[in-house]
């Protein structure tokens, strides 16, 4: 057992950097250290390496050939992820991938090429399973009482989107590159409905895009009713034309009822005998401060869950495979709705996850 992990920052100018740094902080204080940073743009690796420490490199080949580095955590735009990755088991280093894995089957059949040829342990970031709310659903599931899950209803409203004038599109209005809000970030749901009800076998779904919609390539309006291979459904629906901006959802499962809420408000209620009034309630304020179900709780969770895994030696609790699977899952939505029929989730994104083969 080792009693500290050294990063190397594959990417020095995302959000997700800094908001992993910081969480290392609060879950594990001085268990975590940055030995060395490289970005394509050299000013942004030498202000990483002076705000977290580390060595600024100037060329990706010296920073993987770091001996100093443990861990290479990736966090680039989502289209350089799965080359990142290969490069990275390559030089023999273990990895924090940011999500999506991939954005395109050529990226999915380069990151099993990889993991089959360079097994390193690799940490994929699908964070929802540490959202509070999402943690306390899943824990009143896993009860004796609660029985069999019959069915999981989740909204995740967003408000429209301004135009973009094409010209100016960056990575994340182009599908190729970041692969929607439905692979980009909806990634995360999908992993936490399996993450509830294990394993799905099809899905149906339907989209709608408007004529006028300000990224045209993008679905607007979507929803995926999957079947779990052990009986119940998730219905998924996905709206960027809703006006609000929250994720909220029910399920139902033989024993009792649960509603749930992330956003403005954000609260898990559960029902069993009663009609009209919660039997349990749990409310958060997602405040800043630790306890309260915001961010520096779910980002603290989550390293929480990385550092001990691998300080300890351990498989990693989210892996290449939940990775693939997530991005699978996109395809077979997508499929669905292109060919109105049901699609089997297992062969969407190219084949079954078997790295081993």
């Amino acid at each position: 057992m080792k009693n500290k992990i050294r990063f190397g920052l594959f990417g020095c100018n995302m959000y997700r950097t800094r908001d992993l740094m910081d969480a290392s902080k609060a879950a594990a204080a001085g268990t975590v250290e940055i030995a060395a940073c490289f970005d394509i743009d050299q000013a942004k690796a030498r202000h990483a390496a002076e705000k977290y420490g580390g060595r600024a490199f100037a060329t990706e080949k010296e920073f993987l050939a770091c001996p100093e580095v443990d861990v290479v955590l990736i966090s680039l735009p989502p289209y350089l992820h799965a080359d990142a990755f290969a490069r990275a088991a390559r030089a023999g280093k273990d990895v924090y991938l940011e999500k999506p894995v991939c954005v395109d089957r050529a990226g999915r059949e380069k990151i099993l090429a990889a993991y089959k040829q360079w097994p390193v342990r690799c940490y994929v970031g699908l964070s929802y399973r540490y959202v509070t709310p999402y943690r306390k659903v899943a824990e009143i599931l896993r009860r004796p009482e609660a029985g069999r899950i019959l069915g999981v209803h989740h909204h995740w409203l967003t408000p429209e989107r301004a135009p973009v004038d094409p010209s100016q599109y960056g990575w994340r209005q182009r599908l190729e590159q970041s692969g929607g809000e439905l692979l980009q970030h909806c990634c995360h749901v999908f992993d936490w409905l399996w993450w509830l009800g294990g394993p799905m076998d099809s899905v149906t779904a339907t989209a709608y895009t408007p004529p006028g919609a300000p990224l045209p390539h993008e679905e607007r309006e979507v929803t995926a009713a999957f079947l779990y291979n052990k009986g119940g459904m998730a219905v998924f629906t996905l709206s960027q034309n809703s006006h609000q901006y929250v994720q909220r959802g029910t399920v139902h499962a033989e024993g009792l009822g649960i509603q749930y809420q992330w956003g403005k408000d954000t609260f898990v209620r559960v029902y069993k005998n009663r009609a009209r009034a919660a039997e349990e309630t749990y409310e958060w304020s997602l405040s800043s401060e630790p306890g309260d179900g915001g961010e520096i709780d779910r980002n603290s969770a989550q390293m929480k869950d990385f550092i001990d895994a691998w300080l300890a030696g351990r498989a990693m609790p989210v892996g290449i495979e939940d990775g693939i699977r997530a991005y699978d899952y996109t395809c077979a939505i997508r499929e669905s709705y292109r060919s109105g029929r049901r699609v089997d989730v297992s062969r969407a994104g190219g084949g079954a996850f078997n790295p081993g083969a």
